[in-house]
């Protein structure tokens, strides 16, 4: 199974990282990138995710919960 390396940045700062994160496929690394964007208050924070080669896979902004749950529940 590949393993995943994950990010989140604000400029060029590290904030957090998760490294050697199994997963089936880059594609299940969005439920991994929800779970985290819980944690933080995303204002400027984006996420990148590198896989087992150190090729960057996704890189994305993060939207918090709270602003995501805002703006889908019209």
């Amino acid at each position: 199974m590949p393993r995943f390396n994950f990010a989140i940045k604000r400029g060029d700062a590290v904030v957090h990282s998760v490294e050697n994160v199994p997963l089936k496929d880059s594609a299940a690394a969005w439920s991994f990138i929800e779970e985290l964007s819980k944690q933080f208050d995303a204002e400027g924070l984006r996420v990148i995710v590198k896989d087992e080669h150190g090729d960057v896979v996704i890189m994305a902004g993060l939207v918090s919960q709270g602003n995501y749950d805002r703006n889908t529940a019209a």
